[in-house]
């Protein structure tokens, strides 16, 4: 049965079980509604037989005026029991799903306790009524909620709750964070049920269902919906974790005193009742339920109608079909039950929603604020995460400076010196060489990879780079945070950075004396348009103008955008709450590197600028390398007009930006390359 043991067993996984006819597992919010509907119809006939016996007794007259005044007030609230039994249970289609019934269910007795609610005093008695059944048949959802949300096991046989778990993805897999869970979205209209995948961690689903119908959840578990679904991906996580034993058998102890949530929401009721000595247990006994027949029970709900001049035998029929299909109810509901007093509940009847939030609400809150906790400490004590997010910076992002730069300027040096350089031997040697030095414990996890690349991209040199793909090994359950498709956003930056690099490094690199004794032994062949002298300011000035523009996108992009977005977000890591909120922190930060280093397909237009003349950069460093000779004095013409087109049209563009306000973090730049424009 059904009680409030403090056993982890799964709620109603007792022989119970084996007392349902044949294998379908039994539909406990239906068992609930039923048990809840017994007990009043109990109660009745309790009055009733009060006044049978008073007119055996024959010690004061009894009219029939009298006798249907003392019974108003109770068929006024049958009245209402025949309205929610009506819309929630007997109209509804056959072959709805479970999870349908139940959510429909729970919201007709929502419904109705709201719209009684916001009458007033005067709809006293039926909210107090209404709150009565809608508490006993809430029973069932809450239970499920504390088993997933305190043991990461989401018992539902029926299928009733509107969170069902996808079997085919294991736990310890990197999308079982995003994909085990389907997160039902129910129509008010009980037609069919839409069904919402849990894609983005549960927390969300957009309507996916025709625009002219009204999809909605449970209406009570819509304000921490999204709580017990972290607490319980948390929890079950936590579960298939390594967790130390000592916190294991912490746990076990502080679970084998702990109340269900049921039993908390409940006191909780009873204390906002102001009416704490009012905790009576149930007055009916097992053995007299199971004695109440089919028969009996048909023939009272059939007179209770009557009397109330509602003549529907079908229903009365619908409802002991019904009592029969939960015929084990008895035995899963009568022990150890708490009974929320009906008699003027003026306190919760004030609002119900308000009751909600007090008394339900920060039990879940609680509950989900302590297991995503722990999971987050065990993640980042135990399973490292900072340290490893902290690597991605390191080498995707360039953090690891000095590291690094032996890395890529190995690379660097090839290209000058004219040699092969696209070897996955050479690189990878290179890159181990360069992290084993200071970050040993890495050197393991990163790879570098030559990927094949449209050969119309490759007619540019700065392209030549597009070719790496650095991947670095991230294990579980690490990579539900870092996924490969993070680490795809990680390598368009680091790509962007080595191309940034490389200019840098090839104008840094050049020398004056090669070039000026080059340009003296053939100084007599000069003629008459231009002096040597001339020809080596202008290749000067040109190199100085490159340079600048190359340090300031440098400085942009390392220190306004990598080192200030790195520094906020590691500062926004340590205040995430649960492992849900990480995952957008962290793929909010890398959407906000992307945007910001321009690699968003809106501003492609400000990259290829860019792109151009960094390919610029690099074509007059070759120049300059092979000397005056080797090249014509309309190159130094062509060089400087480009420059100076793309150089125009980026201040323009980014001032244009700036003004506009869309995008404040280009002011930077946007000045710094301003700068450099007003001495061309």
């Amino acid at each position: 049965k059904l009680g409030y043991s403090s056993e982890p067993s799964p709620p109603g996984s007792s022989s119970s079980h084996s007392s349902k006819k044949g294998s379908e597992p039994p539909f406990r919010t239906y068992q609930a509604f039923v048990w809840a509907l017994y007990k009043y119809f109990t109660s009745f006939k309790e009055e009733l037989t009060t006044i049978e016996k008073e007119l055996i007794c024959k010690d004061e007259t009894v009219t029939l005026s009298g006798v249907l005044e003392r019974l108003s007030p109770h068929l006024a609230q049958i009245k209402e029991l025949h309205k929610v039994f009506c819309t929630g249970v007997a109209e509804v289609p056959p072959e709805t799903p479970n999870v349908v019934r139940a959510s429909h269910l729970l919201n007709t007795l929502y419904k109705a306790i709201i719209e009684y609610d916001s009458v007033g005093e005067a709809s006293e008695q039926a909210v107090a009524l209404l709150f009565s059944l809608w508490t006993e048949t809430v029973r069932p959802y809450l239970e499920i909620v504390d088993e997933w949300i305190v043991h990461g096991h989401l018992f539902d046989p029926a299928k009733e709750f509107i969170i069902q778990r996808n079997k085919d993805v294991p736990v310890n897999h990197r999308d079982f964070w995003y994909a085990t869970y389907t997160l039902y979205s129910v129509s008010e209209t009980v037609e069919n049920d839409e069904k919402l995948n849990d894609a983005a961690s549960g927390s969300s689903g957009g309507d996916q269902g025709s625009s002219n119908r009204q999809l909605t959840m449970v209406s009570f578990l819509k304000p921490v919906l999204k709580q017990i679904i972290m607490a319980g991906k948390s929890m079950q996580l936590l579960k298939n974790l390594d967790c130390k034993e000592a916190e294991q058998s912490e746990r076990s102890s502080r679970d084998a005193e702990r109340k269900s949530l049921y039993t908390l929401f409940l006191e909780s009721v009873q204390s906002r009742l102001c009416r704490p000595e009012d905790s009576p247990s149930d007055t009916v006994s097992e053995q007299q339920a199971t004695k109440r027949s089919l028969i009996k029970m048909q023939s009272i709900v059939a007179q209770h109608l009557q009397i109330d001049d509602v003549h529907d035998p079908l229903l009365a029929i619908n409802f002991a079909r019904l009592y029969l299909e939960q015929s084990d109810f008895h035995e899963r509901f009568s022990g150890g039950d708490f009974i929320v007093d009906r008699s003027s509940q003026s306190v919760t009847c004030q609002t119900f929603e308000l009751t909600l939030r007090s008394c339900l609400y920060p039990h879940i809150e609680r509950r989900y604020i302590e297991c995503c906790g722990n999971l987050m400490k065990t993640l980042k004590k135990d399973y490292k995460l900072l340290e490893y997010l902290q690597a991605m910076r390191n080498y995707f992002l360039l953090e690891a400076g000095d590291t690094m730069y032996d890395f890529y300027t190995a690379i660097f040096d090839k290209v000058l010196e004219k040699e092969s350089w696209q070897q996955l031997s050479f690189l990878n040697v290179q890159l181990q060489e360069a992290v084993g030095q200071r970050y040993p414990e890495d050197s393991s996890r990163l790879s570098i990879f030559l990927e094949t690349i449209d050969p119309a991209r490759k007619k540019q040199p700065v392209n030549n780079l597009d070719v790496l793909t650095l991947s670095y090994k991230v294990p579980w359950p690490v990579d539900i945070v870092i996924s490969s498709e993070c680490q795809k956003i990680y390598n368009q930056v680091f790509l962007l950075l080595l191309q940034i690099k490389w200019a840098k490094y090839s104008l840094d690199t050049l020398r004056f004396n090669g070039n000026v004794a080059i340009l003296g032994g053939v100084a007599e062949e000069v003629t008459v348009k231009e002096t040597i002298n001339q020809q080596i300011h202008r290749m000067c000035l040109l190199r100085v103008k490159l340079m600048h523009f190359v340090n300031s996108l440098h400085n942009y992009i390392m220190t306004r955008i990598l080192h200030s977005t790195g520094l906020e977000f590691q500062h926004q890591v340590q205040e995430a709450k649960d492992l849900d909120q990480l995952i957008k922190i962290h793929y909010r930060y890398l959407s906000t590197i992307h945007d910001r280093c321009l690699l968003r397909e809106k501003v492609s237009f400000v990259k290829e600028a860019i792109m151009k003349v960094l390919n610029l950069v690099l074509i007059f460093s070759d120049r300059w390398q092979a000397g005056f000779g080797a090249w014509k004095i309309e190159s130094i013409d062509k060089m400087e007009s480009d420059f100076k087109n793309c150089h125009m049209f980026l201040v323009t563009i980014l001032n244009k930006a700036v003004c506009r306000g869309s995008f404040p973090h280009l002011e930077s730049l946007a000045l710094s390359l301003m700068a450099g424009f007003e001495q061309c």
